[in-house]
């Protein structure tokens, strides 16, 4: 068994550097609200940082979707 969840997201929590995320991003105030941007922006969530810092702690890292 793994310790990384079903979803396939990658989690950690830390610092974040908007100036060096060359991938698109957005701020979100919950895991929840960013899988909800995913779905109204036609994107998919690969990473999500917890920065802890308030109002918006949590960093949602996003790619497009790509169908083939």
């Amino acid at each position: 068994m793994t310790d990384s969840p079903p979803d396939n997201i990658k989690r950690s929590k830390g610092k974040f550097d908007p100036t060096s995320e060359m991938r698109d991003w957005s701020c979100a105030s919950s895991e929840e609200k960013c899988l909800r941007i995913a779905k109204n922006t036609n994107r998919r969530v690969v990473e999500i940082i917890n920065t802890e810092d308030e109002p918006l702690p949590i960093i949602c890292i996003f790619e497009e979707i790509t169908y083939d």
